[in-house]
């Protein structure tokens, strides 16, 4: 099951970065949750729900920064993949290129992903998913 996970975590890195909405929104629960990162400016408090929320989340992120995801390793425990991750884009207004480390851990039921939270820190990244160095 660990293999699968990472396979369908690979897979909705690979529709997002190419644009491919749907394919992302099909990997979901309809119930999911989407979670950013709590050091993120104008992150919403409650995070992004349900397929309309997917699409949301991914519109803010490659249609407003244009961000693509390079995933630099996945890492199993249970029902939950650590996917650490090199994301670029750049700034809305001034269009300068911008990179960042960021980590997200996916929770998945059912071979769909129902939560995804977002961490900038690998250590909070490793307790959230019950991972150890």
């Amino acid at each position: 099951m660990s293999q699968k996970n990472v396979e369908i975590v690979r897979g909705v890195l690979d529709a997002f970065n190419r644009g491919d909405v749907e394919a992302v929104v099909a990997a979901f629960h309809e119930d999911c949750e989407i979670r950013e990162p709590p050091e993120v400016p104008d992150r919403r408090a409650l995070g992004f729900r349900g397929h309309e929320g997917v699409r949301e989340w991914m519109t803010d992120l490659r249609d407003v920064i244009g961000v693509e995801f390079e995933p630099r390793s996945l890492t199993t425990g249970g029902d939950a993949v650590l996917a650490e991750l090199l994301a670029r884009g750049e700034g809305q207004a001034s269009r300068v290129p911008i990179e960042w480390k960021t980590f997200f851990v996916i929770h998945l039921r059912d071979g769909k992903i129902a939560l995804g939270q977002g961490f900038l820190s690998r250590s909070e990244a490793l307790e959230a998913a019950g991972l150890r160095e």
